[in-house]
């Protein structure tokens, strides 16, 4: 931010106030002057987007103080209001610097492959297909695919707090955002510039500050109220002293009014800090409607579940003739189902894989490894094929069978499971008297057996109608709904609940675009973060606005006695200000 630019209209009316202490009246009527050309000004520009301003209190006061003749006074005011300004655009923009260092971090241009060599494009103007290349420590600015035959290993926690490097083959998508934390590498770009996964996380910021907080226009109301007590108290003082001083003092005492100021950037700050942990307010509005949320609607996998399956259990069949006499146990079993299943990249075959490495077990080398999507894979092991598919023989949940020569060797039973810390977050929202339900398309069984144990209404085998249906059902009811969710099929009841929260949603930009709220990251631990980011934000809002009505009600109380001279009066309003900035300020910190 230019310092001198928003501090140079308060450094001139200081400048005339200094030199017309020195006994020279007319150069401090120039400073009244020019704070009421400063208020008609920007009043001018307040009332064409509609909004009310405590503006006219400053300018009445001025005004008053040049009929008085009490010039000193209303160069005080003058100096006091546009220094309120001032210091209301610079803290705002200290509060914005956060969310545009987000914008701020994606590149402007590209090494792309043209006529036989790298040039440097801007990045509106690659087309799809073009490779580009992406060095060492640099930031993937667009979509797109590893054209190199090493691969690559990135940095994904600009997009979903993942700290762990990811090592990407060949021909595998790697999204835009991800930080190359390996050797040069070539992208075969997908999309374009607009349709890149970072140029949506960076619209998101853009967009969050375009829509004004309920609680800033409750702010904006409450001047109207303040402005009537204001008068109340000036024309009560006049009516029983008949002194244009006290009138003055009354004014003075509250202008400029800390109402504007601080509840914007308290807002602000809080959507700043939430950046900087990966969770994007696309409107601010959001702060208060998550405080006054009494439900909170949870989709299951992806949301409070890792959305990955994980191996549960295995059903060895111990009779089935044929078994290879090495085959005696469930590890036995897991041994051969992982030396065929590291070759394929199905969610289930990775938890079986992890399984077996978290039993620390040898895999044996599978070969003439064969895999057909939607029907299983099979290989060779120790010279006996052997073959994983899907089965129906279960009563719930997910199995594959690992089968040798058309007969059944073991089941492999597979369940989502919690993420870390999901049931102490249900259980505080109980604590705090909020409801909470999930919503989920699983099967009822499945869902029953991972929410067992949790004082949860669940909602199960619901499509993405049923959905918008019961978020529709708890409004009829009268509820103030939040929806927590991380998928298209999510869209529409992000949409109708009073908030909507999505998970990491990039993917899905009918999700992300029904989301008021998008976190970047998949841990439990950030919605906590939200929740509890919101409720301080709201409280230290409510805090600058009733207690800036507050202190100014006292002092006007005090003006009106005669207590207050009427320079005393505009020195003690900015001190006001200034403390209820501060303490708005306060949401920029944890």
């Amino acid at each position: 931010m230019d310092f001198k630019h928003v501090f140079w209209r308060p450094g001139a009316i200081l400048a005339l106030l200094v030199v017309g202490l020195f006994h020279i009246p007319f150069i401090l009527f120039l400073a009244v002057l020019a704070g009421i050309f400063l208020i008609v000004f920007e009043s001018y520009h307040e009332v064409r987007q509609g909004r009310f301003s405590l503006d006219y209190i400053a300018f009445v006061a001025m005004v008053v103080s040049l009929v008085s003749g009490q010039y000193l006074a209303g160069a005080v005011v003058a100096l006091m209001f546009s220094g309120g300004k001032a210091l209301e655009l610079f803290a705002s923009g200290k509060a914005h610097a956060t969310l545009k260092a987000l914008a701020d971090t994606i590149p402007k241009n590209a090494l792309t492959f043209r006529e036989g060599t790298y040039v440097e494009i801007a990045l509106q103007d690659i087309h799809e297909g073009e490779k580009i290349l992406v060095k060492k420590d640099e930031i993937i600015p667009l979509d797109g695919t590893i054209a190199s035959s090493q691969g690559g290993l990135f940095d994904f926690s600009n997009l979903t707090g993942e700290v762990e490097p990811i090592s990407i083959k060949e021909n595998t998508l790697v999204k835009s955002g991800a930080v190359n934390i390996g050797e040069s590498v070539e992208l075969r770009v997908i999309g374009n510039f607009s349709s890149s996964t970072y140029h949506k996380i960076v619209s998101l910021v853009e967009d969050a500050k375009a829509h004004p907080a309920r609680i800033v226009r409750m702010s904006e109301k409450a001047n109207i109220y303040f402005t009537i007590v204001t008068f109340v108290f000036a024309v009560v003082a006049y009516f029983f002293n008949g002194e244009l001083g006290r009138v003055l003092a009354v004014l003075v005492i509250a202008t400029p009014c800390p109402l504007i100021i601080a509840a914007p950037v308290a807002f602000i700050g809080g959507m700043s800090r939430l950046a900087r942990s990966s969770i994007i307010m696309r409107k601010p509005a959001a702060f208060e409607d998550i405080c006054r949320a009494d439900t909170v609607f949870f989709d299951k996998t992806g949301t409070l579940t890792m959305g990955e399956p994980s191996l549960s259990s295995i059903e060895f069949v111990r009779d089935v003739p044929g078994n290879s006499s090495f085959l005696q146990s469930d590890d036995d079993a897991l041994r051969v189902a992982a030396g065929i299943e590291i070759h394929s990249l199905h969610p289930l075959a990775r938890a079986i894989v992890s399984e077996a490495r978290r039993r620390k077990l040898v895999f044996p080398i599978a070969t003439k490894i064969t895999e057909i999507v939607g029907q299983g894979i099979s290989g060779n092991v120790y010279g006996r094929t052997y073959a994983i598919a899907g089965t129906s023989k279960v009563m719930q949940g997910i199995a594959l069978v690992l089968r040798s020569e058309g007969k059944d060797v073991a089941v492999f039973n597979f369940s989502d499971t919690l993420k870390k810390g999901a049931g102490r977050l249900i259980a505080a929202l109980k604590d705090q008297g909020i409801r909470t339900e999930i919503i989920t398309g699983d099967k009822k069984e499945n869902a029953a057996h991972v929410f067992d144990g949790l004082d949860v209404v669940v909602h199960a085998e619901t499509s993405p109608e049923d959905k918008f249906e019961i978020i529709e059902e708890a409004h009829a009811e009268g509820r103030i709904v939040a929806m927590v969710g991380d998928g298209l099929n999510d869209a529409p009841a992000l949409a109708r609940a009073n908030v909507g929260i999505v998970f990491s949603g990039t993917e899905n930009s009918a999700s992300v675009e029904a989301a008021d709220v998008v976190i970047l990251d998949h841990r439990i631990v950030k919605l906590a973060e939200l929740f509890d980011a919101s409720h301080r934000t709201v409280a230290i809002a409510r805090q600058s606005i009733y207690g800036g009505i507050a202190l100014s009600c006292v002092g006007m109380v005090f003006a009106a006695l005669g207590y207050v001279p009427p320079v005393e009066g505009a020195i003690i309003q900015e001190i006001i200000d200034v403390v209820v900035i501060l303490n708005a300020l306060r949401t920029l910190q944890k």
